[in-house]
């Protein structure tokens, strides 16, 4: 029902459309029942956050459908009074996720596990299925004072949380993976909240608050949301660790790449291609003759809906589109830094990925979108005060990701000017800080 490289915007439409049509009939029906949702349905409604939209209805409708079935959950809501004023001694607050480790997730949120100041609040990790072995999962580990590792179980994750008696319950990626997804229709902790793991609203009635950031957000933001959203104040990526390059860095010569082509290198998963950026793809290859669009390979599906698409909206230029196979983490890097300008697509764009770009030096084109997906980047320009290379419209994105493609001396400045100030995204103690600030304040207004 929810393809993941969708052909065009009238595509994505009548795939929102009948999913909420199929919704509103599951709402109509009598007796729905379904015991085990983790099991028996096993899937969330991912793909939405990739088109652009607001979801905010959309998934509240999911979740109602999902809450009439789901009986045993709901019977949860009227088992555990809500939080009244602060606890006598530290806070309880406790994190858990399917993907601490060496993920994006475990990577971007250790520092919040890691900073949450100890004196006020006592820190619970619970990791879900993480692989055995991985150096990630052992920072994470050593970040908290309670770790408990968990198989993949709801009913056996449900018992461990309240076994725990947390005063808040966090949940890292709300909508990336269906067994955190099912848990959270589970009242488990009188207060509950999700961070941006999975940028986009959970719809899920026993989660309060959505935890994102005053430097990320459009000042109508809470409209995508059926959470009560808290900004928190300061920078968003705490404890990120800068990524290097192993060993010297190759040209592109040493990569397999020509030195007479201008590479516009996107390092996004395929289902971020929105049909809107095709627009964006094809500007440039019109008014750059020399002008080679990158891209990651994926599935053959993926790639084959996607070439398709390319056909019919970039015309004769669909050949100068070039898929490059999975490379190393040290080798991605490189490949960004060769670069004659990376793309962040409208507009669900980059985070993990634009704090690594940014880190080598290679300047990103970027235009900010309306939902949290496509802000990140923003934010990492505006922590390093670089706000004049973000546009405003495709028109200035694709401008300014010509000028880069074309004018060397520009692009070379630009870079400069991005690896002085880089240090500024990197291991940022004070996120954790600004996160307790504002779990002090919401105990506070629970009296």
């Amino acid at each position: 029902m929810l393809p993941l490289i969708s052909g065009s915007n009238a595509d994505i439409e009548a795939t929102r459309e009948t999913l909420s049509q199929e919704l509103d009939e599951l709402l109509a029906m009598p007796g729905i029942e379904f015991p085990d949702p983790n099991r028996e349905i096993g899937l969330t409604a991912f793909t939405l956050a990739y088109h652009g939209r607001n979801d905010v209805d959309l998934m509240g409708k999911l979740a109602q459908v999902i809450r009439r079935g789901y009986s045993a959950a709901a019977r949860s809501l009227d088992r555990m009074p809500r939080r009244k004023g602060i606890p006598a001694g530290r806070i309880r607050v406790g994190f858990v996720s399917t993907h601490f480790y060496n993920h994006s997730i475990g990577r971007a949120f250790h520092g919040f596990i890691h900073d949450l100041p100890r004196e006020k609040f006592e820190t619970w990790v619970f990791s879900i299925a993480a692989p055995k072995g991985d150096a990630w999962a052992e920072t994470i580990r050593a970040s908290s004072e309670r770790h408990v590792a968990l198989a993949d179980d709801v009913d056996a994750i449900r018992m461990a949380i309240e076994s725990a008696q947390l005063d808040i319950l966090i949940f890292a990626d709300l909508g990336m993976h269906p067994t955190t997804y099912f848990l959270a229709y589970w009242r488990m902790a009188p207060i509950q909240m999700v961070l941006w793991g999975h940028p986009v609203t959970s719809g899920i009635d026993s989660v309060d608050y959505y935890i994102s950031s005053s430097q990320l957000e459009s000042a109508s933001a809470q409209a995508h949301y059926s959470e009560t959203l808290l900004r928190l104040d300061g920078y968003f990526l705490p404890r990120y660790v800068q990524p290097v390059m192993e060993g010297k860095a190759k040209s592109r010569a040493e990569l397999g790449l020509s030195e007479d082509v201008h590479i516009y290198h996107c390092p996004q998963t395929l289902f971020k291609m929105h049909p809107d950026f095709d627009f964006a793809l094809r500007s440039i290859l019109d008014q750059d003759a020399k002008a080679e669009i990158h891209l990651r390979e994926s599935t053959p599906q993926q790639m084959l809906s996607l070439r398709e698409r390319f056909k019919r909206t970039l015309a004769g230029h669909a050949t100068r589109v070039r898929f490059i196979g999975t490379v190393s983490n040290s080798e991605f890097l490189n490949r960004m830094a060769v670069a004659d300008a990376v793309l962040d697509p409208f507009y669900f764009g980059g985070c993990n990925s634009s704090a690594e770009a940014l880190s080598v030096g290679a300047p990103l084109v970027c235009l900010p979108g309306s939902s949290l997906g496509g802000r990140f980047t923003l934010g990492l320009y505006k922590e390093m005060d670089l706000e004049s290379s973000v546009a405003t419209s495709s028109e200035e994105y694709v401008a300014f990701a010509l000028r880069l493609g074309r004018d060397a001396d520009y692009r070379a400045d630009l870079s400069e000017r991005i690896k002085e100030r880089a240090a500024a995204l990197f291991e940022r103690p004070d996120a954790g800080k600004h996160l307790g600030d504002e779990l002090l304040r919401v105990i506070e207004l629970a009296r």
